[in-house]
């Protein structure tokens, strides 16, 4: 028969331990209620086997068998899940930001410099002859080219930063997965690859590799497969795995060969040699994926859109420059760089915008054409001006995918030996115009020209109707059988006006409001680019609100279920010392009874 004493000691002895230890536990999670993914903790305990005393089983007194974490893998998969989508459009938003705040700056943007430089062409046409306004003119175009080649340095190093966070990404990316490879192997050290075995699980360990397995999501969205000894396999993209067991996939980068500039992203070749390069749309969640899609997408699309502002601008002025007669009466040379073999990859054209002219002389004012004669009519009415324009086929060309840029050499003025405008014979009166020369053709219809008083223009016979590129003023209305003639304009023509006449600049200052971008103005085009730009960064920034929200609500469900709640965790340091000192108490107890007993005897 046992000593009752003993028993009670025992027992006592049973229960001040599993008290002491949760108490441990309860320490600990407090402990550790700020720590990142920390899963709150508890002890597990179970009755000894009892004794059969004859009259009844008494029990023996209690053990602690386990030390649990309480884990949602469900709950852990939505947080991971949200963070990779949060991290995916907080990333995009804040490059979409810094784009907005520079092409959108009123003072920096080309768009106010477009502005300036034709105002200062509006000047000149009042005074075509002044040399002083001529050379605001190449000031103001100056002007237009450092705005232009300055907002493109902006974006080449916005592209710079972004290649740089991408290699960043990448390292850290193969540190975590690094880390999540050592835990797999220090968690199945400690279990013998068992996940399910009797003996205690390491709980830090656990959590360590989950919130590694967190931190991977915020970088590039991560997916986990649990092997069948509890480790984790890592696939990021559309499965390619970066992490199985103990062994990593790494990550690295390279320069992309169809854009130096850029970095691919890919796994090392296990084999060596090049890397096995992952498609951007693979990676289409987490910081990696945001970075990858702003820098291809809205950085690339106004980099691209800047470009071809460049290309079309410099090209048009070139091209109405040329039509035209100097200072000196000689041909327009040309006023910009050509950037037209940027036309299929207008990435870096804006770049390579430069001002060419140095001389104000060159300015090409003057019409590369003169009247030279009328016959018929009683009325006096004469031609009073004629010059070269854009085709109406010209803003097509430029417009086209690919652009066409069309030589000044096809145009109707040059090689033109002479043309004739002939009014017809009955009326009302109208007019037909042929000409004579390298491209010559017609008859052409002549109709008014609404933007001038007395203004005619030449269109085709087709349906519908397209502008030859040529214009010309009549001093009033023209009578019947009325002809007027045009020859080519060079230095001692008659009716040549020389350094005086701005009839060419006039058509170079007529394209502000032509649609030679995109079937867009200038201006209007670039206030598009930045309009496009803000929409994208609005539509990220709710897309990010709302990733959030959904991020802050997953991680407050795994809180809730999983995290440390201190209010608990003090009832329970009561609950436990209230037995702790109870277990004392019988261990107090029993020490005293066996006194007794072993003075009787």
């Amino acid at each position: 028969m046992a000593i009752v004493g003993a028993d009670i000691f025992s027992i006592g002895l049973s229960g001040l331990n599993v008290a002491q230890n949760a108490l441990s536990v309860t320490s600990n999670n407090i402990s550790n209620s700020a720590t990142p993914g920390y899963n709150v903790q508890y002890l597990t305990q179970a009755g000894r086997t009892p004794q059969n005393a004859g009259f009844g089983y008494l029990g023996q007194g209690v053990d602690a068998t386990n030390v649990l974490r309480t884990y949602s893998q469900y709950l852990s998969t939505q947080v991971q899940g949200a963070q990779a989508n949060s991290s995916y459009y907080s990333s995009q938003l804040q490059q979409l930001n810094q784009i907005n705040n520079a092409i959108a700056n009123s003072t920096q943007s080309p768009n106010p410099a477009i502005q300036s430089f034709f105002g200062a062409m509006q000047t000149l046409s009042q005074q075509p002859a002044s040399l002083p306004i001529r050379q605001n003119v190449l000031s103001m175009a100056q002007a237009l080219a450092t705005s232009m080649t300055s907002m493109n340095s902006q974006l080449v190093q916005m592209q710079q930063g972004v290649n740089g966070q991408i290699d960043t990404t990448v390292q850290s990316i193969n540190t975590l997965a690094k880390q999540i490879a050592d835990l797999n192997q220090k968690i199945g050290s400690a279990t013998g690859g068992n996940p399910n075995a009797p003996q205690a699980q390491p709980n830090t360990l656990l959590d360590a590799r989950d919130q590694a397995v967190l931190e991977l999501n915020k970088l590039v969205g991560a997916t986990v497969a649990t092997a069948t000894d509890g480790s984790y396999i890592v696939s990021i993209g559309s499965g390619q795995t970066i992490v199985a067991g103990n062994l990593v996939n790494q990550l690295t980068t390279q320069s992309d060969p169809n854009n130096p500039s850029n970095r691919q992203v890919g796994f090392v070749n296990p084999n060596g040699g090049s890397p096995i390069i992952l498609p951007n749309n693979v990676l289409g969640s987490g910081q990696l994926g945001g970075l990858l899609n702003f820098r291809d997408g809205t950085l690339l699309q106004t980099q691209n859109q800047l470009g071809t502002l460049a290309i079309n601008f410099s090209a048009a002025m070139n091209y109405q420059n040329s039509l035209g007669l100097d200072y000196n009466a000689q041909p327009g040379t040309a006023i910009f760089n050509d950037l037209s073999s940027f036309a299929t990859n207008p990435q870096y054209a804006a770049g390579q915008f430069q001002v060419l002219m140095g001389d104000p002389k060159l300015l090409a004012t003057t019409s590369n054409m003169v009247p030279t004669g009328t016959a018929g009519g009683t009325s006096g009415v004469k031609m009073t001006g004629v010059w070269s324009t854009l085709p109406g086929t010209y803003a097509g060309n430029i417009n086209a995918n690919p652009p066409v840029f069309p030589a000044t050499t096809a145009h109707p003025s040059s090689g033109l030996t002479s043309m004739t405008v002939t009014a017809s014979a009955t009326a009302p009166v109208t007019m037909t115009a042929t000409i004579v020369g390298t491209n010559g053709g017609g008859p052409y219809n002549v109709v008014p020209n609404p933007a001038q008083p007395n203004g005619y223009k030449l269109q085709t016979t087709a349906v519908p109707p397209v502008d030859v590129g040529i214009g010309f003023q009549l001093s009033g209305s023209p009578d019947l059988n009325q002809t007027f003639t045009v020859g080519p304009a060079v230095a001692g023509s008659a009716n040549l006006k020389a350094s005086g006449d701005n009839s060419n600049l006039l058509q170079l200052t007529a394209q502000q409001n032509i649609g030679l971008v995109n079937n867009q103005s200038y201006q209007v085009y670039y206030s598009s680019m930045v309009a496009s730009a803000g929409n994208q960064g609005y539509a990220v920034g709710q897309m990010n609100s709302s990733a959030q929200t959904t991020l802050d609500q997953a991680t407050r469900n795994n809180s809730n279920y999983s995290g440390v709640n201190l209010d608990q965790e003090a009832a329970n340091l009561i609950k436990y010392q209230q037995s702790y000192q109870a277990c004392s108490k019988v261990i107090q107890i029993a020490q005293s009874t066996f006194s007794s007993i072993l003075n009787i005897m």
